[in-house]
């Protein structure tokens, strides 16, 4: 596993998302930054998921 660096990124969040993440702190007993962290990776390899099944699609299901 890579060695993670952790970097501020002076980020402003509109206040009914402030108000979800920190909800989900709560409950989880997290840091916003563990909980915000925790979506945007699930959000990649959800992405990339994504794209494996759109680039399979796009491929001949018989070839000649």
């Amino acid at each position: 596993m890579e060695k993670i660096t952790r970097k501020s990124a002076g980020v402003k969040f509109e206040s009914d998302v402030l108000g979800f993440i920190d909800g989900l702190a709560r409950e989880q007993q997290r840091s916003r930054s563990f909980i915000i962290n925790a979506i945007l990776r699930w959000y990649s390899k959800w992405l990339a998921e994504q794209h494996k099944v759109e680039a399979a699609k796009s491929e001949p299901v018989i070839r000649l």
